[in-house]
């Protein structure tokens, strides 16, 4: 079953990335014999996880490590399968798989990485406003600041009870 969209806690971009699924034989020895391995190309991307076009389905629960192929190498994920889409219906098939242990290196890696249009367009407005700093701002460090302002709200408005976040019509979580 696929999850709903207003139910995911990023947002995504849709991007074609080449992603490697491995299951280690023993967990302790990630660089040793695979019990299962496969390539993938992503269909998009979240700071949570990522969508993978697959004419094969695994089980919903099942960990795995995935390496996703970003221009600046490739970047290894512990995760898990959140859900399958097979054949036959509207959406080409494939997996969700939810990212359950980011590094500090991957994370960073992710947040730079992580451009959703909207940040585009901020960064271009603020060339546009301010053509004497469009050279020190970079839309990967733009990106991250943006990410990481998100995920600071996101954490204060689960940890205070009762607040209800106001977003603006159409934005996706």
């Amino acid at each position: 079953m696929a999850e709903s969209p207003t139910a995911r806690r990023y947002e995504r971009i849709d991007l074609p990335l080449r992603c490697r699924l491995f299951i280690p034989e023993d967990p302790r020895k990630p660089h040793g014999k695979l019990r299962f391995e496969a390539f993938v190309i992503s269909r998009n991307l979240g700071l949570g996880g990522v969508f993978v076009e697959s004419a094969f389905q695994l089980k919903a629960g099942v960990q795995l490590t995935i390496e996703v192929h970003l221009p600046n190498g490739p970047l290894p994920i512990a995760s898990r399968v959140a859900h399958a889409v097979g054949s036959g219906g509207p959406h080409p098939p494939g997996m969700g798989i939810d990212f359950l242990d980011v590094d500090r290196h991957g994370r960073e890696t992710l947040l730079r990485y992580f451009t959703p249009p909207a940040y585009r367009e901020f960064h271009r407005a603020i060339g546009a406003e301010f053509p004497d700093l469009a050279d020190d701002f970079d839309l990967e460090d733009v990106s991250i600041l943006i990410n990481l302002w998100e995920e600071s709200r996101a954490r204060r408005t689960a940890a205070e009870p009762g607040r209800v976040e106001r977003r603006k019509p159409g934005r996706a979580r």
